[in-house]
């Protein structure tokens, strides 16, 4: 770390000089030149008066002559060093200036400021190297939720938007390379209270580095990484990466469940959404022959998710493509007419548009649809400031980058049950979905509801309670399902997963058994979630909740009360 005080002394290492010797020279000179007394006797002026006269006349123009009267050649020495003074001060005040210009101490002071919060972080925080469009989301949800986060990224202008946003804590902010492992050190890698870390930088290099060093350093700890293509994501998976995120695969896999088990996946992305928000529509992409514009890594993953669901495909893309049939291939750019018509669009279903640019994919989605206009339309949005175009062409789904990668780094994140219980919706059926849907949105009237897990292990002291103290009546899941603040009100909840060792249960029952070492997966409201914490936290609280009576707060009337028990 670099020392601040030292760097700028040596910054200003001529200036100081420079004034130094000004002041010396002239305490000299007026120790050297006779003066006169008040009875008209010649003196010498001491060092001590030399120096208290030059030091105010110096920054001031002096409050008088002292101890005696000047003579002319005094006055006139103190003349010259009046003047020098204000040179010197005028050349120190610049070199000042100057320096708060210095791009070196400017990073110097902002790296020591970074260290110095970073280190006294004190509640668990993640943290997040690259602060673009996904990053930006994710910080805004973790904020939201009182998460605490550090945010490293190679461009300034990035860090400054972090320094000028809204959150409600002062988060430490860096500009800096990620891939430094020096740096991801600095930023809390190896710091206790770091519960996690997301490689979400464009540069999958950088996010491989990352990956690389989180495994080096701490091997355990909860690692994202965003990744492009199948190769980068083999090798971070390969470090120890808890969660690889391949935007373009993620895109192709949900587009296919949506094709295969619409209700499956509607509640899917319900489960992944951010706590608070409206349900997201529910998609049910029709059968038939769809066009994709585009064969990018996007278009690959589209094609392929269509191809395994046996549908016919026709493909636009401007660059040649010859591991294609030309048969389902023509070599344009998709925004016009005649190219949308030789792939098909008239009687197609359904169109993609996969283009890595905005602009051609609302023109190809313009001319499609003035073709077409019963076309089911998924379009690719690239980036996020053209939300209000692309909302006033109306799409059936629009698909953007950053809310993908985002929406399943947050899973990753948020709850490692559930995103078990997402993971295993794969293998249900969609009637199943479609009820537990309808359930959920009875619970929480059309809002994403909160997600959160209670853990009966020896962290929990009333759990403990509740299985050695008092056997009987047995702890079940249907005692979480009233209130310990509002007297056995109902609660707002749902137990999605049950789990217990290695093995999970899905909707486990209301009156199922629960044994110590059970993981329980909620969701609900906000009440419900602080019944919980507060259950978890005190024992009299707990065996409310069990028994329906209330406990004895202080030890003497648990005494009592055990006394009479036993009578």
């Amino acid at each position: 770390m670099p020392n601040i005080f030292f760097l700028m002394l040596r910054r200003l290492r001529t200036p100081i000089i420079t004034l130094i010797l000004i002041y010396a020279v002239s305490v000299f000179g007026l120790v050297l030149i006779p003066g006169m007394d008040d009875a008209g006797q010649p003196y010498r002026m001491d060092f001590f008066h030399a120096i208290y006269f030059i030091s105010y006349t110096a920054t001031t123009i002096g409050f008088g002559e002292i101890p005696y009267a000047f003579t002319s050649a005094q006055r006139m020495w103190v003349l010259v060093c009046i003047y020098l003074a204000v040179i010197g001060w005028a050349y120190a005040l610049s070199s000042i200036f100057a320096l708060t210009r210095d791009q070196a101490l400017t990073k110097a002071i902002q790296y020591t400021r970074f260290t110095s919060k970073v280190k006294r972080m004190n509640e668990p925080f993640y943290l997040i190297c690259g602060y673009g469009q996904t990053g930006r989301i994710l910080c805004q949800v973790l904020d939201t939720q009182d998460i605490r986060f550090v945010v490293i990224d190679l461009r300034e202008e990035r860090i400054n938007d972090v320094a000028l946003a809204d959150y409600h804590f002062d988060a430490p902010f860096y500009a800096g390379d990620a891939a430094n492992p020096e740096l991801l050190k600095i930023a809390g890698l190896s710091h206790p209270r770091c519960i996690g870390v997301l490689g979400i930088t464009g540069n999958e290099n950088t996010n491989l580095s990352i990956a690389i060093t989180a495994f080096v350093l701490r091997p355990k700890l909860l690692s994202i990484c965003r990744s492009k293509n199948q190769e980068i994501s083999d090798n971070m998976a390969s470090f120890g990466t808890n969660k690889v995120i391949n935007m373009f695969e993620a895109v192709g896999q949900q587009f296919q469940l949506a094709m295969h088990a619409p209700a499956v996946s509607h509640l899917r992305k319900i489960l992944s959404d951010f706590p608070g928000n409206p349900f997201p529509p529910s998609i049910k992409p029709p059968k038939g022959h769809w066009v994709i514009v585009g064969y990018g890594r996007f278009g690959r993953s589209i094609h392929k998710a269509l191809s395994q669901e046996g549908i016919s495909v026709h493909i636009i893309d401007p660059d040649p493509q010859p591991e294609l049939d030309p048969q389902i291939y023509h070599q344009a750019l998709g925004v016009d007419a005649a190219s949308l018509k030789t792939a098909g669009i008239e009687h197609a279903v359904g169109l993609f548009v996969c283009h890595d640019d905005d602009a051609n994919n609302l023109s190809s989605l313009a001319t499609a649809r003035a073709i077409n206009p019963a076309l089911f339309i998924v379009a690719r949005q690239n980036l996020a400031t053209n939300h209000l175009l692309f909302n006033a062409f109306a799409p059936n789904f629009i698909s953007i980058r950053s809310e993908v990668v985002a929406h399943e780094a947050l899973r990753a994140m948020a709850n490692p049950l559930l995103a078990q219980f997402v993971l295993a919706l794969v293998t249900k059926e969609d009637e199943w979905a479609s009820q537990l849907t309808i359930d959920i949105d009875n619970l929480c009237q059309g809002i994403v509801p909160e997600h959160w897990t209670v853990r009966l292990n020896a962290k929990n002291p009333a759990a403990v309670q509740a299985f050695l103290a008092r056997p009987l009546p047995s702890l079940q899941i249907k005692h979480f399902y009233h209130s310990v603040i509002d007297h056995g009100r109902p609660l707002q909840c749902i137990a999605l997963l049950r789990r217990h060792g290695e093995k999970d249960i899905l909707l486990p029952k209301a009156d199922d058994m629960l044994r110590y070492g059970d993981e329980l997966l909620f969701i609900g409201d906000h009440h419900a979630q602080q019944s919980h914490q507060a259950m978890c936290s005190e024992v009299s609280l707990m065996e409310y909740a069990r028994t329906g009576v209330e406990q004895p707060q202080s030890w003497i009337f648990r005494k009592i009360a055990a006394w009479r028990e036993r009578s």
